[in-house]
């Protein structure tokens, strides 16, 4: 099976992220995610290409049951006076169903300038303007019907909106204006960096 190609996303604000730790409210195994609201108009080819797998997903789900008939389920995006609003997931550990073995990860994060954000010292908060590399994921169950959905890869925050503690160069993005470096403080910069080089993929 061919692998899932990664995407980058706009740049947009961050509503609710749990990036530097996990959301673990309602799932025990951990959630790392994002909503990110993009403007209107930077928005509508990242929709294309979602309704275009959303169809693609669809055509996949008649072709393994035999069924004509497959409902589209929801799509990974909303919009909302004038903006289009994402959302990125990723599971904080689990189980391979394939091979059976356990897992952690985490999405690796990166500020302006390339430097790796270390979660420990730096908690994004909503309202930060970040984009996001990721990976479209095909679905199907017969409840929701086949779908897409957004595996978050990794993040670059472009201007920092901090909470909690105040305190590399990756193929998916390049420097960019903003001031989220001046607020990195993180030395601890192996850890992203062998979190980059497994790729966190499952």
């Amino acid at each position: 099976m061919q692998k899932a190609k990664k995407y980058t996303s706009p740049f947009g604000k961050a509503i609710y992220p749990h990036l530097s730790k996990a959301d673990v409210r309602f799932k025990a195994e951990g959630e790392f995610k994002v909503d990110l609201e993009v403007d209107g108009a930077e928005a509508e080819d990242l929709k294309t290409m979602l309704n275009s797998l959303a169809e693609q997903s669809v055509k996949q789900a008649q072709e393994k049951t035999g069924k004509k008939s497959i409902k589209k389920a929801q799509l990974p995006y909303k919009d909302e006076d004038g903006k289009t609003i994402f959302k990125f997931k990723m599971k904080a550990s689990g189980t391979n169903s394939k091979t059976g073995d356990t897992f952690k990860q985490r999405p690796a994060l990166f500020d302006n300038k390339l430097n790796p954000i270390n979660p420990e010292e730096v908690n994004i908060w909503g309202g930060s303007v970040l984009r996001v590399s990721f990976q479209p994921a095909l679905w199907f169950t017969p409840m929701l019907g086949a779908g897409v959905s957004l595996r978050l890869k990794s993040v670059q925050v472009k201007d920092l909106v901090e909470g909690g503690s105040q305190s590399g160069s990756s193929s998916d993005f390049d420097e960019v204006e903003g001031d989220s470096s001046s607020k990195n403080k993180s030395e601890n910069e192996t850890v992203q960096e062998e979190e980059i080089a497994s790729g966190a993929d499952f």
